[in-house]
């Protein structure tokens, strides 16, 4: 199974996590959504292009997490 966590550089500087490991494709570049973030606030940000691929080992369990970066806008 493929998950993805979306990072978002802040307008005032500095980054911050989203809340959410969300399950699926990591959605397209230049997308715009809504991203919780683990602070509490929501932040609406567009997908840059930019991304890592990870991979997670639990047990006999191999995910893999796909980092996402957005711009907050």
């Amino acid at each position: 199974m493929q998950y993805h966590r979306i990072y978002v550089r802040l307008k005032r500087g500095g980054q911050a996590t989203g809340r959410e490991l969300n399950s699926g494709p990591p959605p397209d570049h230049s997308t715009v959504l809504d991203v919780p973030l683990v602070s509490g606030r929501t932040v609406r940000a567009k997908i840059s292009p930019f991304r890592r691929e990870g991979i997670i080992k639990k047990g006999t369990n191999v995910r893999s997490i796909t980092e996402v970066y957005a711009d907050e806008i």
